[in-house]
């Protein structure tokens, strides 16, 4: 498939809207292979098409022999950028609506909760990609010694002001001291990067000994992902460069050295969320991810972005399923098939 100027420029000048509004269409059959940059878990360079991507160049590919998705061809550092404009991050420090924002705020407190059982007590953590810093401002309260990282400095407001933040351009150009840190939180971060192998070498590296890292992704051979398909909610394209399968995220975190202690199958904040929206990406006459661009806080300062008619059809399905996707995402997690995992690994201590 050619790259061209024009695609290119397509994706650049979109907003988050219209990010969001990328139509996802199954590929009719996956038996056309295509050759790829070698995969980031096993090496393989062969990949079926399995989803393309309405007005852009990009697919979502699966390697044959590991079954991790990629988005295909491979975008570059500036076309990465350009998925994440400024509206992104929400407005002054908050991205959801007021009637939503402290909803998140009081489930970021109980990931904060997870991360801390793991995590020496007031030791050391580094959240990368931590945004807002959410999680960050919960283990703060809590006498953790917070650290951030971020590649833009628009995600950064209303960040606290007791987290020590880098801004660069990977995890490795930030050049944190070896041994540096108790623990790492990777949530759900390892699908943005365009090299997610070398980020969690790096998080080796500037762990300590016996030091752990927490790594959260939506999980591709989940229930979730194979009920809805092209409708997935967390497809998220074109800024998940990776959609990770259990087995070869563990792999991948194998790979580095750590050893995985625990895996978690139930995100309250996620998983819900995830049923619903992809539930409404069904349905033609609704627009993709309409409810979660809704919700999204920069459209408080602009005019409504969808009808009223279709804002009360948004805000009706959500309300109705709320407790039947609620308790989908319990059985999807008590059957280890949520439709996002978090995965604890270990760095081993030294003998």
């Amino acid at each position: 498939m050619s790259i061209s100027s024009t695609d290119s420029d397509v994706v650049a000048e979109r907003t988050v809207q219209d990010l969001y509004s990328l139509k996802v269409s199954p590929i009719a059959s996956d038996s056309d292979v295509v050759r790829t940059a070698p995969c980031p878990v096993c090496c393989h360079n062969e990949a079926h098409r399995k989803f393309s991507i309405k007005g852009t160049k990009f697919q979502i590919v699966n390697c044959t022999k590991c079954n991790l998705g990629s988005l295909w061809p491979q975008p570059t550092i500036d076309e990465i950028h350009s998925f994440y404009p400024k509206d992104y991050y929400g407005d002054g420090g908050s991205k959801f609506s007021s009637i939503i924002e402290p909803l998140v705020r009081m489930i970021g407190a109980r990931s904060a909760w997870f991360g801390a059982r793991s995590i020496r007590r007031s030791g050391r953590v580094l959240d990368v990609g931590c945004g807002r810093g959410i999680t960050l401002r919960a283990l703060a309260d809590a006498g953790y010694e917070t650290h951030g990282f971020e590649v833009s400095k628009h995600a950064l407001r209303g960040i606290d002001s007791r987290v020590q933040v880098i801004v660069a351009n990977s995890l490795k150009e930030a050049t944190y001291p070896e041994h540096h840190f108790d623990g790492l939180l990777m949530w759900h971060v390892l699908e943005h990067v365009p090299e997610p192998s070398e980020t969690l070498r790096e998080a080796w590296r500037i762990l300590k000994p016996g030091g752990v890292v927490i790594v959260a992704v939506p999980n591709y051979s989940s229930l979730q992902a194979k009920c809805s398909g092209a409708a997935w909610f967390h497809l998220d394209p074109p800024r998940h460069l990776y959609h990770f399968p259990i087995s070869a995220l563990e792999q991948m975190i194998k790979d580095v050295g750590f050893v995985p202690i625990s895996r978690h199958h139930f995100s309250l904040r996620q998983n819900p969320f995830g049923w619903i929206q992809s539930f409404q990406n069904r349905c033609p006459w609704l627009p993709r991810n309409g409810l979660y661009v809704m919700l999204h806080r920069i459209q408080s300062r602009r005019l409504k972005p969808f009808t009223l008619g279709i804002r009360l059809q948004l805000w009706l399905c959500l309300w109705i399923l709320a407790l039947p996707s609620l308790v989908l995402s319990i059985l999807a997690a008590v059957f280890r098939s949520g439709a996002t995992i978090h995965v604890v690994g270990q760095k081993p201590s030294s003998n």
